[in-house]
């Protein structure tokens, strides 16, 4: 027997209403960002920042910042690809730099966009699903709000580059389905360049669940036996080209990416190294109460879960009750809908790899799939869960809005629901009970039981108005603008309840810079070139990314990707410090218990001439003469290869005299002058790419002291010029622009073969 639905659609949104009421809650969700009165933190505060005011300064200027010579001693910086030099949204930043300056809210200004980004692109995705305006509009704001994306807004490199997963598959889809191949090429470049936005763990899920995608829907579209026919070849094609013209198009990036993630801290992970972040069992509970383990924002830690407080944001799997609730009603359509299906499969599977060590899947991948050896935080994965999540959610509302319904199906989604809002309340009694305290111990401490009991109420109540608002659906469908006010409500007071202050700091990123103003003004009042060491084992003098914010030379930084060789390995701290430039180094003053910056008298200059050199055959040989007490660093040069023109000891003293004449990111111009044949060494890291001209001819530089450039300099006076030009980087130059213009060149002519086609079809 078929129950009629009593729904009689009389008007519903546009399109650019639905996207522009999302804008609207985005912006309130984060109106204090917006408004200035409090900033984004953490991750947001010591490193994207600082990276987007040194790259948006230098491409004001007209520089590409390929290094970075102001953290670790020096270190590649396009190369390393979380500073998103390429990623369009970012590098128009360099447009609003004022006097060297970026202000911190066109960033955060930026940042948020993509949440709209986001909710956007998964809203015309579940129209691409056939789901009406009000099913599809909700899906926008569960992926745009959910636990997920806002737990991560401090994580720039995260947000760009998953607010790009709706449009991406959007585009993928039509790509194999439309017979144009223009959308092919679209697809193309969207998915590169979502490339740059910095995050490859990410992009790399990406390219998996792409991968499982196209399997299933050519299996769908051709099934086991029409494997081989002309529209399974047709559209693996399209798939492959997206692919390959992605990667063409990524090369300027990746290349020089490669090369440094070999030579850096981060070349080789273990196993267990790769858990770090991994889901625990009893995390599924967050689904309910997401803030059973405690909770990690911007008004502080608060944290007693698995692992360590950053695991707070990194497990955050929370969805929303109402999302939640119909997700699971979402699997009684598993039959009517073959797209409910493969999301929810996915879904398990992400929340599956999600579990990390706790779990066999991500480790079979880590061992027998390219690519998942490299990463840790396995949990990361879970943004799938959140992506399946806000379609299924907008399929089951679709259903409950739109659909008929036999009176068999109604009761058993009445069913359904009664028990997964019974299954809610049995957790929230067992809690506020006690019940749970043997299973969980943090529970016997009050401050804790306090805390969790609250949430505890929050989360029961929201199960309560959410199941009757689903009741209410179920028993007479509501006029479409109802119903969409009601869930909207709903969720959006979910999420603000659950992470509204989440991102809330009150630390302004250009004021905490400040804070080091009066060492910066100090140590830029010397007209010299030398580097400071900013921190010891009691703490900061100065943040680790000051360094390019204020144009200070700084042995330490902030980014996972350290050079591995960013330190000579001598046989003492002065001799560090004296190969690396430093005359200023951290102290503590015990008695009036404070950091201060001490002399330290004996660095050596940027630039030095040195007339001994001693050859070692490997690292082990290397290492061992570095800390032995032969090697003096003032008299002597260590090489790792013979250079390629005899050095002769000199009878008498040499004098020498160098100036650096000029010195940008990219390069370093001196005037050197020598009685004799030598080798100038730089207190500069030694890296592949740098390139030295000695009055116009190349020369090469020879890894000189552990991790320093040398040159050998003739006699007499000499214009030296080393220029930063890294061959992945111009040969990824040449490839990206050579696939950019294929796609430019392919959407050109599948346009105007559609235009003369349409113009043949009108005059026949």
């Amino acid at each position: 027997m078929q129950q009629r639905s009593t729904h009689e659609i009389r008007w519903e949104p546009a399109n650019w209403q639905c996207v522009a009421l999302i804008a609207l809650l985005v912006g309130l969700f984060f109106h204090q960002i917006l408004l200035g009165h409090a900033f984004l933190w953490e991750d947001f505060l010591y490193q994207w920042y600082p990276f987007r005011q040194f790259a948006a300064a230098a491409m004001a200027g007209g520089e590409i910042p390929l290094w970075n010579p102001y953290t670790f001693n020096g270190m590649p910086f396009l190369a390393d690809i979380q500073t998103q030099v390429f990623y369009l949204p970012l590098t128009a930043l360099a447009l609003v730099v004022r006097h060297g300056q970026l202000s911190v809210l066109w960033l955060e200004i930026v940042n948020i966009i993509h949440y709209v980004v986001a909710g956007a692109g998964m809203f015309y995705l579940a129209k691409s699903f056939h789901m009406r305006q009000v099913p599809a509009f909700f899906a926008g704001l569960v992926y745009t709000l959910s636990g997920f994306m806002v737990t991560h807004a401090i994580h720039q490199v995260i947000i760009t580059l998953v607010c790009w997963y709706p449009w991406i598959l959007l585009l993928f889809r039509k790509s194999l389905a439309d017979a144009r191949w223009m959308w092919v090429f679209v697809a193309g470049i969207v998915l590169g360049h979502s490339f740059f936005a910095g995050f490859p763990q990410l992009s790399l899920f990406l390219y998996f669940f792409l991968g499982v995608f196209f399997v299933h829907e050519l299996l769908a579209t051709v099934g086991l036996k029409g494997l081989f026919t002309r529209p399974a070849l047709v559209m693996s094609a399209k798939a492959i080209s997206i692919v390959v013209l992605s990667l063409g198009l990524i090369m300027i990036q990746l290349l020089p990416t490669m090369e440094l993630s070999g030579l850096s801290v981060r070349a080789q992970i273990t196993y267990e190294k790769s858990t770090e972040g991994s889901l625990a069992w009893s995390q599924l509970l967050t689904l309910l109460v997401p803030k059973l383990f405690g909770a990690s924002g911007a008004g502080g830690y608060n944290y007693w879960g698995p692992g360590t407080y950053w695991y707070y944001w990194e497990a955050c799997i929370y969805l929303g009750i109402l999302p939640l609730l119909l997700t699971i009603l979402s699997m009684l359509l598993i039959k009517k809908n073959k797209y409910v299906a493969f999301f929810l499969g996915f879904s398990l599977f992400a929340v599956l790899f999600a579990f990390g060590g706790n779990f066999v899947l991500q480790k079979l991948f880590f061992y027998f799939v390219p690519g998942f050896s490299t990463f840790r935080n396995p949990s990361r994965m879970s943004v799938f869960l959140a992506f399946g999540a806000a379609l299924l959610s907008g399929f089951a509302l679709q259903h409950l809005l739109y659909d008929r319904r036999t009176t068999h199906e109604g009761k058993t989604l009445k069913t359904v629901l009664y028990s997964s809002v019974g299954g809610g309340t049995l957790l929230w009694v067992l809690i506020v009970s006690g019940s749970l305290s043997s299973v969980f111990p943090f529970l016997q401490q009050e401050k804790e039981f306090v805390f969790v009991r609250q949430e505890s109420f929050v989360s029961g109540a929201f199960f309560l108005v959410s199941g009757a608002l689903l009741l209410w659906f179920l028993a007479k469908t509501p006029r479409a603008w109802a119903a969409g006010a009601a869930v909207t409500a709903v969720l959006f007071i979910d999420m603000v309840v659950f992470g509204g202050n989440q991102n809330n700091s009150p630390v302004n990123p250009e004021d905490y810079f400040k804070r080091a103003e009066p060492i910066v003004r100090f140590l830029k009042s010397e007209n010299e070139i030398f580097r400071v060491n900013t921190r010891n084992t009691d703490g900061l003098l100065m943040d680790r990314n000051q360094g390019m914010m204020d144009k200070i030379f700084t042995m330490e930084g902030y980014t996972p990707l350290v050079l591995q060789r960013a330190y000579p390995q001598v046989r003492s701290g002065n001799q560090m410090y004296d190969l690396l430039n430093v005359k200023y180094v951290t102290v503590t003053d015990r008695e009036n218990r404070r950091l201060t910056l001490q002399p330290h008298s004996t660095y050596l200059p940027r630039a030095f001439m040195l007339y001994t050199i001693h050859v070692v055959k490997n690292e082990e040989e290397l290492l061992a003469y570095l800390k032995s007490p032969e090697f003096n660093h003032r008299t002597t040069a260590v090489l790792e290869k013979n250079p390629a023109v005899p050095f002769s000891v000199p009878s008498v003293a040499p004098t020498w005299n160098v100036n650096i004449d000029g010195y940008r990111n990219n390069s370093i111009a001196l005037n050197v002058e020598t009685s004799h044949d030598g080798l100038l060494v730089l207190s500069e890291i030694y890296y592949p790419g740098w390139k030295a001209l000695v009055d116009g001819e190349e020369t090469e530089i020879y890894r000189t002291d552990y991790n320093l450039r040398g040159m050998y300099i003739p006699s007499g006076k000499h214009m030296v010029d080393m220029r930063f030009e890294p061959g992945p980087y111009e040969r990824g130059r040449i490839i990206t622009l050579a696939a950019l213009t294929v796609c430019v060149a392919g959407i050109i002519v599948s346009k105007a073969r559609t235009r003369r086609a349409s113009i043949v079809g009108r005059t026949s």
